[in-house]
């Protein structure tokens, strides 16, 4: 490769780096929207459709997160959300391992 082709190579994948790191932020706070819905609804299905899209996006994030490079303080952010995200879905009966209602409420 020249020196040209690696300079685009190497701002290609820092973009391609960016781009991951916002999906990851807004995954997180659209699970957090998942489940403010899911709490505030009435509706059984409702509330068990919305804690399961949550786990999904909880899920998605740990799935692409290895592939990532965060800057420390983008890493720190995600981490103690991530935290919060698994407590909350603790919380409301669902465990990180599964996709429905656990047994426990040990994560």
């Amino acid at each position: 490769m020249s020196a040209n082709q690696n300079e685009k190579h190497s701002d290609l994948m820092e973009r391609a780096n960016t781009v991951g790191i916002d999906f990851l932020k807004t995954e997180i706070q659209t699970a957090f929207t998942f489940i403010q819905v899911a709490e505030t609804s009435s509706s059984p299905e409702t509330r068990a459709r919305n804690f399961g899209l949550a786990l999904k996006g909880y899920h998605a994030v740990l799935h692409f997160l290895p592939r990532l490079v965060p800057t420390p303080d983008e890493r720190t952010e995600i981490d103690q959300n991530m935290v919060k995200l698994k407590r909350r879905l603790g919380e409301a009966g669902y465990s990180s391992e599964t996709s429905s209602p656990a047994d426990s409420k040990s994560l």
